[in-house]
């Protein structure tokens, strides 16, 4: 497995000052978070020549660009909403091609109004059965997280199963199936052989069981137990940290690998 962090951590750096903090700490890749204005420039706005520089920067540090964080949501009951977020997919697909990325993040979100976890899933994998082919002729996986309506497992899962693509996979987002109060077992056993990114941070929880952040090893989510079955079944992506408004990244950086690495 590879160690990446998510530009949450460096949201004031360039994308060199980025990559530069990731060779310190040891870390293989960086997640640029696309859509809220952070500096490394890693966004559709940027021009032709932007996208070579972009790309000429991850290659010379010998830092890969693990995966480019979106906005995008596709649950939306509206149809025009979808088709514009179907639309936005692909041309991120295009600034992955041009940065040189395999990867891109996208969510399920949450619908506007209330409907079945049944019409939700189907919503989202007609979305992404529009999107597979564009995603399999560029070679771009697009990893659906388990996150908001979808942070259970197996509903995120059944949405990418529909689809039936090798370029339709999921973003397990450890922390938010486990909220739903599916083991890392359970979550695990939902999601195996759909993975092809993993969002990491550790976390406590209040009587509501709302999360609170914790460092690597001082939350209560078991990471032991994800580390394993990630190693036992052969993944070889990336364990990404996203830590958003948390800590510096002299302090999470350095101490989450060191954790997980233990684990491994």
């Amino acid at each position: 497995m590879k160690f990446a962090f998510m530009s949450f951590t460096t949201p004031d750096k360039t994308l060199k000052e980025t990559l530069d903090i990731a060779k310190k700490y040891g870390y293989d890749g960086v997640e640029p978070r696309a859509q809220l204005g952070h500096s490394h420039g890693v966004e559709l706005e940027a021009t032709v020549e932007e996208r070579k520089e972009i790309k000429r920067v991850f290659e010379g540090e010998g830092i890969e660009c693990a995966c480019i964080a979106t906005s995008i949501m596709y649950c939306s009951t509206i149809e025009e909403k979808r088709e514009k977020e179907i639309e936005l997919t692909k041309m991120f697909i295009d600034l992955a091609v041009d940065t040189g990325c395999k990867r891109i993040r996208v969510f399920g979100g949450t619908p506007e109004i209330p409907i079945s976890y049944e019409e939700a899933i189907k919503i989202v994998a007609e979305a992404l059965s529009k999107i597979s082919a564009y995603a399999e002729k560029n070679k771009v996986y697009i990893c659906l997280e388990t996150h908001d309506f979808f942070s259970r497992a197996d509903i995120a899962a059944s949405s990418v199963k529909m689809v039936k693509s090798p370029y339709i996979k999921i973003n397990w987002d450890i922390m938010h199936p486990f909220t739903k109060m599916m083991t890392i077992e359970e979550a695990f056993t939902e999601l195996k052989g759909l993975i092809e990114h993993c969002h990491i941070h550790d976390g406590t929880y209040d009587k509501a069981r709302v999360p609170k952040l914790a460092l690597m090893g001082e939350g209560e989510i078991p990471y032991n137990i994800a580390v394993r079955l990630l190693q036992n079944s052969g993944y070889t992506g990336y364990l990404s940290g996203e830590y958003i408004n948390a800590w510096p990244p002299e302090v999470v950086l350095p101490h989450d690998i060191e954790v997980l690495k233990s684990y491994m």
